[in-house]
């Protein structure tokens, strides 16, 4: 008797995408064509043989913007098809809030059903004040707030687990959903940095667990073959090469302000146009390990509780958490926050022997963030 094999991942992963193939020539729901990026980044290499070449991540940043369109929806008849429902993923710094007031003015093409706004626990005053301002100006949808639980003191919790506690017998990387915070041995040496995990299990899994909840779907339970979600990211041009295709069969993502070719200065630009909201700031934790000096002087000089809840977490991180022998730092320098003056001005030398004040080196190079 001749067993029944079953198929292994490599030929279910054929057969799957088999199936998924556009029926008719009809591109796939997703807002890069590939074809159209490689014909893009062949055309771009070619009007550039004459002048400065860029590298190949800018080569890469700039076709992926000329590729991406509206991504259009077919189903198995090559029929065409709507999302079930479009949800705007709000991070409350300029380029999401930009593209959800841009919604709310009427200049998208399409509307956000929900917009949802996942809290870590750990922002910026700041961004709070504009979560509160988003919610009584945009009146299209209804704006969500959601959470996982609070990223700061479950960082504190694992760096100082009671003894005998839960948090003891847990290992941090499977326990804390860790920031990529920067380690060097004790007495100096290399600094590297750990993982990131906060963004996913902080702000991805929540989100898209509210999504699943929009749709109707129990957990545990599967969503149903003809529903979908389009997921409006605020990414734009600047950050192209952050486009990611969504891993879940029932979401799809898309980034509106890739497709109107708005870069995070053309964001910041319609802002001072329109003279109607208020200009946010940068959207990102108070500890965030990746914030610039610059940022870090801004909270030092303006926001002193968040500045001083920054140091304290700084602090207590330092020798506690297990599996790990490094000693663990928020600031790239491997040295205590508290002990860095970023008021201080240092001064730098440019190619032509003149000094600047550092505060002012990455001005006009695009490099603000998020």
């Amino acid at each position: 008797m001749t067993e029944t094999r079953k198929p292994g991942y490599r030929e279910q992963g054929k057969k799957r995408a088999a199936a998924n193939k556009p029926v008719g020539g009809v591109k796939p729901g997703f807002a890069i064509n590939p074809e159209q990026m490689d014909y893009e980044r062949r055309k771009l290499l070619e009007e550039m043989s004459t002048k400065l070449k860029p590298n190949r991540r800018q080569l890469n940043t700039m076709a992926a913007v000329a590729a991406t369109e509206e991504p259009e929806y077919f189903d198995e008849e090559g029929k065409k098809r709507e999302p079930t429902i479009r949800v705007l993923s709000l991070g409350a710094g300029v380029q999401s809030s930009c593209l959800a007031l841009m919604a709310q003015e009427g200049l998208t093409k399409h509307k956000p059903d929900y917009m949802i706004f996942a809290d870590t626990g750990w922002e910026p005053s700041f961004v709070y004040e504009h979560v509160e301002y988003l919610k009584k100006a945009i009146t299209i949808c209804p704006l969500i707030t959601v959470e996982r639980g609070n990223l700061r003191e479950d960082l504190i919790k694992a760096a100082n687990p009671i003894k005998g506690s839960h948090e003891e017998s847990k290992s941090f990387a499977g326990r804390v959903p860790n920031p990529p915070l920067f380690a060097a041995r004790p007495g100096g040496g290399r600094v590297g940095m750990l993982y990131r995990q906060c963004t996913h299990d902080y702000k991805v899994i929540p989100i898209q667990k509210k999504m699943r909840e929009l749709l109707g779907i129990k957990p545990k339970h599967r969503v149903k073959k003809d529903m979908f979600v389009e997921q409006w990211i605020g990414i734009s041009t600047d950050e192209a090469m952050r486009m990611k295709k969504a891993r879940m069969p029932w979401l799809t993502s898309r980034w509106p302000l890739i497709e109107m070719k708005m870069s995070r200065a053309d964001c910041l630009q319609w802002y001072r146009d329109i003279k109607k909201h208020p200009m946010p700031g940068k959207s990102s934790c108070i500890g965030c390990p990746y914030h610039h000096n610059d940022q870090w002087k801004n909270m030092q000089k303006n926001y002193p509780k968040d500045w001083e809840d920054a140091c304290e977490v700084d602090d207590k991180i330092r020798h506690g958490l297990k599996n790990t022998e490094s000693e663990l730092f928020l600031h790239k320098s491997a040295k205590p926050l508290r002990s860095i003056n970023f008021l201080e001005p240092k001064k730098q030398q440019n190619l032509f022997g003149e000094t600047f004040d550092e505060e002012f080196s990455d001005e006009c190079e695009g490099l603000c963030g998020v």
